[in-house]
C-alpha cells in the first residue's frame, strides 16, 4: 500500500494531467465533429476551431488544477499565457499534419483520424505544458527579465522596468 501511495505522489502531475488531458481531448474531438457536421466546413478549419476551444479549457485546468501554478503579477500570468499558446501553437501544426495524413492521404474517417491525432498530440502537449508551468521556466523568465532590464539600463541610462526577482514569478505550490 505504501508503494502505491509513493507511486501516486511521485506521478501526481502526470496522472492528473491524464484525466484533464483526456477531458480536453474529448472536448477537442466533440467540438471537431460538431463543427464539421453542423457547419459543413473543411476539416482543417473545424480542427483549428476545436483546437482553440480545447486550448482555452486546457490552459485554465492545467494552470490551476494540474500544476497548481500561481502568480503574483500580471506579467507572470502574461508570460504563462504566451508560453502556453506558443507550445500549443506548435501542437496545432502537428495536429493539422496528422489530420491531413489521416484524412487526405490515408483516407481514414474524420473520427478515427482525430482520435489518433489526440493521442499523439496529447503526449506532445504534456511535455510542453509541464515546462510552461514549471518552476524552472519561471526562474528562467525572471533571469531573462533581469538581463533585459540591465541591457536597457546600459543603453538608456535609467531603468524602464521594475527590478525582477524570482519572487516576482511565484513558483507552483505542491501539496506535501
Amino acid at each position: 500500500m505504501m508503494k502505491f501511495r509513493e507511486f501516486l505522489f511521485r506521478h501526481r502531475d502526470f496522472l492528473i494531467y491524464t484525466v484533464f488531458g483526456f477531458l480536453a481531448s474529448l472536448i477537442n474531438i466533440g467540438s471537431f465533429m460538431l463543427i464539421k457536421s453542423v457547419f459543413h466546413i473543411h476539416y482543417i478549419f473545424a480542427n483549428t476551431l476545436a483546437w482553440f476551444i480545447s486550448v482555452i479549457f486546457g490552459f485554465f485546468t492545467n494552470k490551476s488544477i494540474v500544476f497548481k501554478s500561481q502568480y503574483s503579477t500580471g506579467y507572470a500570468l502574461f508570460t504563462e499565457i504566451i508560453a502556453f499558446l506558443f507550445f500549443r501553437g506548435m501542437s496545432l501544426l502537428a495536429d493539422s499534419a496528422i489530420m491531413v495524413l489521416g484524412i487526405s492521404i490515408l483516407h481514414m474517417s474524420s473520427f478515427w483520424a482525430k482520435t489518433i491525432d489526440q493521442l499523439l498530440v496529447g503526449l506532445l502537449n504534456y511535455a510542453t505544458t509541464r515546462f510552461t508551468f514549471s518552476k524552472e521556466q519561471k526562474e528562467m523568465t525572471a533571469r531573462l527579465r533581469k538581463l533585459r532590464q540591465q541591457r536597457l539600463q546600459r543603453h538608456h541610462g535609467s531603468p524602464t522596468l521594475p527590478a525582477a526577482t524570482p519572487a516576482d514569478e511565484e513558483t507552483p505550490k505542491k501539496k506535501s
